[in-house]
């Protein structure tokens, strides 16, 4: 009943802490990271259950001292590890389709018109029967053991291909999950060159003579970002790609943790007065502030998308930005100052 409850429906209903599929609480994730309470916290909790990234990565996770071994005292397993792990993915999949993907009519036995045919075409009767959980309950003597186990099997891999089959199309269809993935190419990878271009001539007609990050704004950023935009081929991408794009400028580092994505030696607190030029330790030069050394871009990846696209990989494709932006920046001065010695 548990087993065909979780694969069925994802519900669970594990009284007696029996089943191998259990379920974390976001307030013990909240708890196990030391986050506090308050009035932001329910909030965010709430939040966090629909994510995509909890709900497919912390909301459920597999007891492997539960799995049962052994058929009426046999040597065969009724489940092995493996057939968990993707009895696991089943139900998850199932509550990733109704929380995350608001597919709350979609149901795993569903049969499609495919499948009608399929079935029609070769003993439809006995073919059902893989699909129907209640067959599992049809065994009568030892001799069936196998065909148990044969029909779970079958029923956890064909549940397993329609979930998954279908998260991925909504994903694709109505998230446009191929056209943000895209878009991280192109822009934090640096994969569209004709903007890349535009974009640090521009910046560097916005930066030329600034020896500080005072008076750059965020409006300041987001007009050389869309004029950049503007007059290459990006402007042709969809509206929902170029409304995720960002150009932020990083905090002065050793301020709360702004220093992430700071990109010379890893932060440590004994030589954290090292990573701040701008002290003064060595007269007016310490007050030196590059602002190509604060500057990046940000893509914002909404709910579904962010149990794929999660917050440790942006961290590192921010990261990998900030390294290859550096080298494009070295690759546009070498160019600029080839054109100003040749035009002497």
């Amino acid at each position: 009943r548990l087993l065909s409850q979780w694969m069925t429906q994802g519900v669970l209903e594990d009284v007696h802490c029996e089943f191998f599929v259990k379920e974390i609480a976001p307030e013990m994730i909240a708890a196990a990271g030391g986050g506090g309470g308050g009035p932001m916290a329910s909030s965010s909790l709430s939040s966090s259950f629909s994510s995509g990234f909890f709900t497919w990565h912390q909301r459920y996770i597999l007891v492997e001292g539960l799995i049962p071994l052994c058929s009426c005292g046999g040597l065969m397993d009724i489940i092995t590890v493996d057939l968990a792990r993707e009895v696991l993915l089943v139900g998850k999949g199932i509550n990733f389709i109704r929380y995350c993907l608001n597919d709350k009519d979609w149901e795993v036995l569903e049969t499609t018109k495919e499948e009608e045919d399929k079935t029609t075409h070769c003993n439809n009767s006995q073919q059902h029967r893989y699909n129907n959980f209640a067959t599992l309950t049809d065994v009568q003597d030892d001799d069936d053991e196998l065909r148990c186990v044969s029909t779970l099997h079958d029923a956890v891999m064909k549940s397993s291909a329609r979930i998954h089959s279908h998260i991925l199309h909504s994903l694709e269809v109505q998230h446009h999950m191929m056209h943000h993935l895209r878009a991280l190419k192109h822009f934090l990878f640096l994969g569209q060159g004709d903007f890349v271009s535009s974009f640090v001539e521009s910046l560097d007609s916005e930066f030329r003579g600034r020896t500080s990050i005072a008076g750059i704004y965020s409006h300041t950023l987001s007009a050389v970002l869309e004029g950049s935009l503007r007059k290459t081929n990006a402007r042709f991408l969809p509206d929902f790609v170029l409304g995720n794009l960002r150009a932020r400028l990083m905090m002065v580092p050793g301020k709360d943790d702004s220093d992430r994505y700071w990109m010379g030696p890893p932060p440590r607190k004994a030589k954290e007065e090292e990573m701040i030029p701008w002290k003064e330790n060595s007269g007016a030069s310490s007050s030196i502030q590059d602002p190509w050394d604060f500057i990046y871009l940000d893509y914002k990846i909404n709910n579904p998308l962010d149990a794929i696209v999660h917050e440790s990989a942006m961290e590192t494709y921010h990261r990998v930005f900030l390294f290859l932006f550096r080298l494009k920046r070295v690759e546009w001065m070498l160019n600029n100052s080839w054109r100003q010695s040749t035009a002497l």
